[in-house]
């Protein structure tokens, strides 16, 4: 279920950039390739950022596990940090944008645009699989998972997977909403970068599980959140300021 969410909201985000793209220098051909060049990054970006936030952990352990083939596959087949993620997708837009010479914020705010929507229906696949799950919580707001599932068995968990996807599915459709009219360049991409920012650093106090990197309190995503969320308030007001200069 866990590959088959994103599957399916990666399929239902192409089709959206493609549907309602209304930039005219970016055509379908783009999208779709770019699209090639975004996943490649995001998976890169996404692995790395997880294997950081691990390594240290693994380093720590009183009896660390030995280096094996095992374990380098253990530690590339499961974890993918979103974070990681979106910046690897957006170096991979960035990519082809300078080599295909298309303006970089039409291309990649054209694929911003289903990105929360398709959060939202992986994050679904997370609830299922029973990773990144939440906080210890009695019923009925606590779930108990399966025991083939990554969470751990016998206590009752916040399913905040289902909670972030619902929040991912109302920021989708806000950045509909505002896309519709024409905005400046990377408008769009900062209510994104702020809207999301906001809402991962406080669901990150929900989260339970524990490869998430704690520096000075904080996780690793929300040390990520207090970095984008200035970079989207500055994208969102950066054509007002230019007017007042």
């Amino acid at each position: 279920m866990y590959g088959l969410m994103i599957v399916i909201g990666c399929i239902l985000g192409v089709l959206i950039a493609i549907r309602f793209n209304k930039r005219e220098d970016i055509v379908q051909q783009d999208i779709l390739f770019s699209c090639c060049y975004a996943g490649i990054g995001a998976f890169v970006g996404a692995k790395l950022l997880y294997l950081i936030i691990t390594l240290p952990q693994l380093i720590n352990m009183t009896n660390p596990p030995e280096l094996s083939w095992g374990l380098i596959s253990y530690l590339f087949s499961y974890g993918f940090v979103f974070y990681g993620g979106a910046l690897g997708g957006l170096l991979g837009v960035f990519i082809y944008a300078r080599q295909y010479q298309i303006a970089f914020f039409n291309l990649a705010e054209t694929l911003i645009l289903p990105i929360p929507l398709v959060h939202s229906i992986g994050r679904i696949g997370c609830f299922c699989a029973g990773c990144c799950y939440g906080r210890p919580m009695n019923p009925p707001w606590g779930v108990f998972f399966k025991e083939n599932s990554v969470a751990p068995q016998g206590i009752a968990l916040f399913p905040i997977q289902l909670f972030e996807s619902a929040l991912n599915m109302i920021l989708f459709i806000v950045l509909f909403i505002f896309s519709r009219k024409k905005r400046s360049d990377g408008q769009v991409m900062g209510l994104y970068f702020t809207g999301y920012g906001i809402e991962r650093f406080f669901l990150e106090y929900f989260r339970y599980d524990t490869e998430r990197g704690i520096i000075a309190g904080l996780s690793t995503s929300q040390w990520i959140s207090l970095i984008i969320i200035p970079i989207g308030i500055f994208l969102l007001l950066r054509s007002k300021i230019k007017k007042r200069n």
